[in-house]
Parts: structure tokens; sequence; C-alpha cells
């Protein structure tokens, strides 16, 4: 996202520090923009002084005028610095993890998150009442700001190889979930609702793109077994070209017990392409129900399963759908309309002080 707001700048006025060494996506996608980056890894801990002295002195150094952070960590020892350095800090947080990863000294951080010059950025309206109804956070501070893509990078294409690839024949309707295989993606409500489709038609086909973490693709094969339907998931890992991914599919589902937005519903709806979602907070701002995709609750693999056969049953409503979420994404969900709103954010920042 911080890539997507430089756009347009100066690199030289763009310094971005990495908490992960190199290489990585997110190194080549720096050097590529022309961008200068430092790795700053942070030891595991309550609090790691020496990285903060590090932070201190770049700030310093690079003449920063604004500290944007991801994630509550990075939000915190933003803030000590901000707070050192006068110098504003934005803390963008993007899901329920950000605060599920970091229940210890929760008061602390939170009377951090408060001080200073700066703003707090959640990624939808859902994301900032959860945060708010659990931390103490000063509500004048915090914003929404939803993310966004570049919409023209998505289409809808004619283009089917990934499906010759997958071993998917034309004539199967192949129900998709985009995202890294973790706990909140609730992939075993996915699975559920995959027997029961294939109960109904052996010609369904599933595929989960994604990266795995911990154990969770050995836990969703076990569950296959049990249902029945072992071997019939494909687990794709990581794929960098989205749209041929979404182009691939005949439906986009979510089965999140949580997401604080959700890149993959924009992306899918960018390329015409109608999406199935839990009421899970951030889809429910993006998913029009019944106009640009179907609403169903949490944890019902059943409900899941009746959109999507809906979906198969009725193809033109599903291309109504696609058509409509292709338009709700270009109008809402672009990345004029992200930049702007930081840009708006940031320039209503005070000038920084420095000591």
């Amino acid at each position: 996202m911080c890539l997507d707001l430089a756009a347009g700048l100066d690199p030289t006025r763009f310094v971005s520090l990495i908490g992960a060494p190199g290489p990585g996506w997110m190194h080549v996608r720096l050097e590529r923009g022309g961008f200068p980056w430092i790795d700053t890894p942070i030891r595991h801990g309550p609090l790691d002084l020496r990285y903060l002295v590090q932070l201190l002195r770049l700030v310093h150094k690079h003449r920063i005028d604004i500290v944007q952070t991801h994630l509550l960590g990075p939000g915190v020892y933003g803030s000590l610095a901000g707070l050192l350095s006068r110098t504003p800090v934005v803390r963008t947080f993007h899901g329920q993890v950000d605060l599920a990863d970091e229940e210890r000294f929760v008061g602390a951080k939170t009377r951090l998150l408060n001080a200073g010059e700066g703003r707090i950025v959640f990624v939808s309206e859902a994301l900032r009442q959860s945060f708010l109804s659990r931390m103490a956070l000063r509500p004048e501070r915090t914003h929404v700001i939803h993310n966004g893509i570049d919409v023209h990078a998505f289409g809808r294409d004619a283009d089917r190889r990934i499906r010759k690839e997958w071993g998917i024949a034309e004539r199967e309707f192949l129900v998709g979930a985009v995202g890294h295989l973790r706990p909140p993606k609730a992939y075993d409500v996915f699975l559920r609702a995959a027997a029961v489709l294939l109960k109904a038609s052996p010609s369904y086909r599933f595929v989960v793109v994604g990266r795995p973490e911990g154990d969770v693709q050995d836990q969703l094969r076990q569950l296959e077994r049990e249902l029945g339907i072992a071997g019939r998931i494909i687990y794709a890992g990581f794929r960098a070209d989205l749209r041929a991914v979404m182009n691939a599919l005949d439906v986009l589902v979510i089965s999140s017990s949580a997401e604080g937005f959700s890149l993959s519903a924009v992306q899918a709806m960018a390329c015409a392409l109608p999406v199935v979602s839990t009421r899970c907070g951030g889809p429910e701002e993006i998913v029009v129900d019944g106009a640009s995709g179907v609403l169903v609750d949490v944890g019902a693999p059943q409900q899941i399963a009746d959109a999507v056969q809906m979906l198969r049953n009725n193809p033109e409503l599903g291309s109504r759908m696609g058509t409509e979420g292709r338009r709700i994404s270009q109008t809402r969900f672009g990345l004029r309309a992200m930049v702007a709103a930081y840009e708006s954010l940031y320039e209503g920042l005070p000038t920084p002080g420095r000591v």
C-alpha cells in the first residue's frame, strides 16, 4: 500500500523501512520503482531499544516529515519515534490480527497510539468499531480509508489458460478462494461447503490460492479425508498473476470468520466476477448483497453452497452481479480514491518541529 501511496512522488523523498530482511517481493517492487529501502528487523520482546534508536537516527538522517506504519507493533515503535522526534505518525491497521498478535501491554500501547501528533487509520468502519470497543483510542484521531487497487490492472478476460494448468474443463464450475492459509480465513468452512456442492454435482471444482502458514494446509487435507472429498481441492500456493486467477474462476468465495477489508473481493469485482462472502466485517462494506454478490452468515457452509448453486443455475444473474461489481470497484475502490484520502490526511497534519 505504501508503494501505491508513493506513486508519482520523487523516490528520493520516500524511504521504506522493512522489518523483515530481504530479498522479498517488497524489496523487488521498491527497487523497480527506484525507492530506497532499509532493512530494520525488530527483535522479539517487549521493547527493542536498539531498533528504536535506529529508527530515530533514520528519521533525523533522512529528515522524515511523516512516519507511516502498518500493524500494531510497528505502530507502537513509530509512535515512540514520533514523540521523541516530534514527527507526526499515521498508523494503519488492516485486520483483527493486528490486535490479536499484540495482546501484551495493551494499555501502554493504547496510550502511545493516542499520544503525539498523528492519526490512526482503519481499512473499514467495521474494523474501526472493533478496535474502539477493545482499546481506549481517541475516536477523533481515527479515520477510515478503504484499501484501493489499480482497477485498470484487472478486468474480464477470455484467456482462461490457468484452467488448463489446473486441469479444469470448461464445462466444470470452478469455485475459488484467495488468501493465505491461516485460521481467520476459515477454509474449513470452504471445504464443508465444497462437500455439500459435490454431493449435488461432481462437476464442481475448487481451488485455494494463497501461501500456507503453519500446519493449516495439513489440517485441511485431513478434513478433506473426513468429508470424503480428498483430492478434490487444488492448493495453488501463492500466485502473483491474480488477474488471471480471477478470470479462471466462476465465483469467488470468502469464508472468513473476520476480515479487516478484503482485497480479493475488490480484485474479483474488478474482474466482473460475482462474490459470495460471509458477513465478517470488511466485505460488508464492499459487496452489495444481491447486486454485486451474496452475503451469508459466518460459519454457514450450507448458505455458501446454496449461494454458489444459485449463481451456477442463474448465469445471467452472475453476469449482472459481475457487471455491477466492476462498476463499484471502479468508482469506490480505485487507487486514486485511496491515495487522495491519504493525501488529504497527510496535508492536515501539523508541520513537524524537530528537537
